[in-house]
């Protein structure tokens, strides 16, 4: 079922929600939308109430008047706040844990964190890239722009990349190639310490591909560095696509979570 939140500025966004349980947000990262978890989410709906949000600008959402992180945030939260967040578990994949990340510091309570590879800010691609990049695009080639920014930026092989093409989503990753550019340049000119991660109580997992590039397996560890009490798993045999190479491995390792929420509601709601 298709629900609409509405952000503080008025952006419409979309959540595909569906599923039995405490709602789960699931947040994608650049380059994608909400199809990116399609193979996960069987795996997750029998145990979940699955939101699966379209970010702003792509899929069934709305776009705004200009673009920042801190409308990203607020957007989350939104969504979040709209699932329940006393019950939500909150998910984001790369650009998407970024900003899940800081939906959560700006919630300051949620049951469950779990990020999944967010880049720590100027990790991800220089200007010169993403000139390039737009310079693809401008000249009719949104398929190579989009292979470059899967194997340059993403760490996928070739092998990786060609199945993709094969699925009928990749004329879905052609359609919202335009909206990477400004997430790429707002995550360069990002510091991680401006979120404030260390004022965090929120139990939080880490999740990092034994296979994912090095910018991936960095960033993580600066998060996890200054989230306290973060526990980093690593998804052995993965990159940082596991949604589509191992969706029974990631739906596993948010199911393992639900006990810990459980812990944490009990702790939560314990007379003092």
């Amino acid at each position: 079922m298709l629900r609409y939140v509405t952000a503080p500025d008025g952006v419409r966004l979309a959540c595909d929600v569906a599923g039995e349980g405490s709602p789960l947000v699931m947040v994608h990262g650049a380059g994608s939308a909400r199809w990116t978890f399609d193979l996960v989410r069987p795996h997750l709906e029998p145990h979940f109430t699955v939101w699966a949000l379209d970010r702003r600008g792509r899929g069934d959402s709305e776009d705004g008047d200009g673009y920042s992180l801190q409308r990203e945030f607020e957007d989350v939260e939104a969504v979040v706040e709209a699932a329940g967040s006393d019950d939500a578990i909150l998910f984001g994949h790369s650009y998407g844990g970024l900003v899940s990340a800081g939906a959560a510091v700006r919630l300051g309570r949620l049951p469950q964190l779990v990020l999944y590879e967010p880049p720590m800010g100027g990790v991800l691609a220089d200007e010169a890239w993403i000139e390039r990049y737009e310079a693809r695009l401008a000249a009719g080639e949104a398929a190579a722009a989009v292979r470059a920014f899967l194997q340059e930026v993403g760490g996928y092989s070739q092998a990786e990349i060609a199945a993709m093409e094969r699925t009928p989503v990749w004329q879905a990753r052609l359609e919202v190639a335009p909206t990477a550019p400004r997430e790429l340049r707002a995550e360069h000119a990002f510091s991680l310490d401006r979120l404030g991660l260390w004022e965090l109580a929120v139990p939080c997992l880490m999740l990092v591909g034994s296979e994912s590039p090095e910018w991936a397996r960095t960033s993580t560890q600066a998060f996890a560095e200054r989230i306290p009490g973060a526990d980093v798993h690593t998804l052995d045999g993965h990159g940082h696509g596991a949604a589509v190479s191992g969706p029974e491995l990631l739906a596993a390792e948010l199911r393992r979570v639900a006990p810990l929420m459980i812990e944490s509601a009990r702790d939560r709601d314990a007379p003092a």
